[in-house]
C-alpha cells in the first residue's frame, strides 16, 4: 500500500531566509528530508485508511546560522485517507540542535492546511514559542519524502 506521506508533512518545514526580525525572533524556511522508521496501516470500520508512522529526519535551513540547522528529528503521528483520498493527520516531532539542546513540535495536516508549532524545548529552547507551515515537495515509493517548510518563533 502506498505511504500517504503523512508524516512528510509533519514537522517543519518556501519562502524566507533566517533572520533576525527583532530580538529573539528567527523567521526561516529550508526543507526537511525523512526516511521512515516504522509504518503500521489498517482499514478503519467507515472504508478509510488509518495509517500509525515514525519517521526520522534532517532539518536544513536556507540560513545555515539559524537555530535550528542540522537538527535531527523523530516524528509520531497519525493520518486517516477517506474514500476520496483526503488525508488528515496529526503527531509531534522532537529535534536536537548541533549543540544537543532539545525542540518539540507539534504538526497538524489536512487538505486545506498544513501547519505546524513549538511546544517548547530545552536550553536555549526552553520557552520557544512559534511555528508555520509545510508543503510536501517529494514523496517516494520507499516511503521517505522531502518536505519544504517556513515559519517564525521567538527564543527565549
Amino acid at each position: 500500500m502506498k505511504t500517504f506521506g503523512m508524516m512528510a508533512l509533519c514537522a517543519l518545514m518556501v519562502g524566507a531566509v533566517a533572520a533576525p526580525a527583532t530580538a529573539g525572533e528567527e523567521t526561516a524556511s529550508g526543507t526537511v528530508t525523512y526516511v521512515p522508521m516504522e509504518v503500521e496501516t489498517m482499514e478503519m470500520a467507515d472504508g478509510s485508511m488509518m495509517q500509525r508512522s515514525h519517521i526520522k529526519g534532517i532539518v536544513l535551513v536556507d540560513d545555515a546560522s539559524s537555530s535550528i540547522h542540522l537538527s535531527s528529528q523523530d516524528c509520531f503521528g497519525t493520518t486517516v485517507v477517506a474514500a476520496d483520498g483526503a488525508a488528515t493527520g496529526n503527531g509531534y516531532c522532537d529535534g536536537v540542535d548541533a549543540d544537543g539542546d532539545l525542540w518539540w513540535i507539534w504538526w497538524h495536516n489536512s487538505p486545506d492546511k498544513n501547519v505546524w508549532g513549538f511546544m517548547g524545548g530545552t536550553g536555549k529552547f526552553m520557552g520557544v514559542k512559534g511555528g508555520g507551515t509545510t508543503i510536501p515537495l517529494v514523496q517516494k515509493a520507499d516511503g521517505s519524502s522531502v518536505v519544504a517548510w517556513d515559519g517564525t518563533w521567538t527564543m527565549p
